[in-house]
């Protein structure tokens, strides 16, 4: 396996898989999942993130992304975890999740820069360099809530590129267009 910062050598475009730390439950209501896709929303403005598909589980993030020339991917996930984490953390906090903080915690006990860890370092890069891995991982990104069985119907599931890619509807997060790669 090749590290997010290898993965800018070999190609433009990535599959990522961002999780929690033991796959701990860390996006318990909309309050989180607004943290991921304003944070989403000012990288792919901000920090030349290109974002193709996404999907956001409970304790996972599945992206298709390619970075604009002159900003690092792994600057930017870097980033992207590193703010998320923090104000995941404050979240949490203020909900009163005690436990769920108390799990995160023992996580960080040999690290003495961070109070508690909510994503896993890695984020499990793959490089797309096919027309044809590009389309299934895509399809399987807008599809992964009903194979995780959080829903019976992807419609159903506002946290997902399926309806940039097949819906007339307002969506949570503008995407960029895949046609532009195809």
């Amino acid at each position: 396996m090749i590290s997010l910062k290898e993965a800018e050598k070999y190609g433009d475009i990535f599959f990522l898989t961002i999780k929690s730390v033991n796959g701990l439950p860390i996006i318990l209501n909309e309050r989180y999942y607004k943290i991921i896709l304003d944070s989403l929303r000012f990288c792919r403005e901000n920090k030349g993130l290109r974002i193709y598909a996404y999907t956001i589980l409970l304790n996972h993030i599945h992206l298709v992304v390619m970075m604009e020339k002159e900003f690092s991917l792994s600057d930017t996930i870097g980033d992207f975890k590193k703010f998320t984490a923090n104000q995941i953390f404050e979240q949490l906090k203020s909900d009163k999740q005690f436990d769920l903080l108390n799990e995160l915690r023992v996580n960080v006990r040999n690290d003495k820069n961070s109070d508690c860890r909510i994503w896993r370092r890695d984020c499990f890069p793959k490089v797309v360099e096919t027309e044809n891995f590009f389309l299934q991982k895509v399809n399987y990104i807008d599809l992964n809530p009903v194979k995780h069985n959080v829903v019976d119907n992807i419609e159903k599931y506002p946290y997902t590129s399926y309806h940039n890619h097949y819906c007339d509807h307002e969506v949570f997060l503008e995407i960029d267009d895949i046609k532009e790669l195809l």
